[in-house]
């Protein structure tokens, strides 16, 4: 289903076995039918390495989209795929202070992840932090340390 902001696929007859939501692209997951998945590998048609979910999450990091949603919806397995982070949050935040207004007080990833509403602090730290420190509007206080975990950054 195509809407303005997402998009969602739907699969009858949610996840299978002992697959959690958690354990998507992390563990093994049962198959339902090993003998049509060996084939189906065998001929090409599917790699059969369940490495569908991390080629996905990586995929729509590297081209700065917003991870996706999973779940399981009354029987059905559902994906959502939304919007770029930054068309929401212009949406959203037309009156909410800048970000070099925000770290007046310095900031954590954590925090400024928050405070964006972006979920991978790894992409707004890229994305929106490390411009501003390369343009001289934002600073960070361990700078020969630019990956610390305590780094903070903060505007004059």
């Amino acid at each position: 289903m195509v809407f303005s902001d997402r998009l969602e696929i739907k699969n009858p007859g949610g996840l299978y076995g002992r697959l959690t939501l958690d354990d998507l692209g992390k563990t093994q997951p049962d198959t339902r039918n090993p003998v049509l998945a060996t084939a189906l590998e065998l001929m090409g048609v599917t790699e059969n390495r369940y490495s569908g979910i991390p080629t996905i999450r990586n995929e729509l990091e590297q081209h700065g989209l917003p991870q996706p949603e999973f779940a399981v919806i009354r029987g059905e397995f559902c994906v959502t795929f939304h919007l770029k982070e930054e068309a929401k949050m212009q949406e959203n935040n037309a009156d909410k202070p800048t970000l070099e207004q925000f770290c007046k007080t310095p900031r954590s990833r954590k925090e400024i992840t928050e405070f964006l509403g972006i979920r991978s602090a790894t992409y707004a730290i890229n994305k929106y932090v490390i411009p501003l420190v390369e343009q001289g509007k934002l600073f960070m206080e361990i700078p020969d340390k630019p990956t610390s975990r305590n780094q903070r950054f903060y505007s004059k």
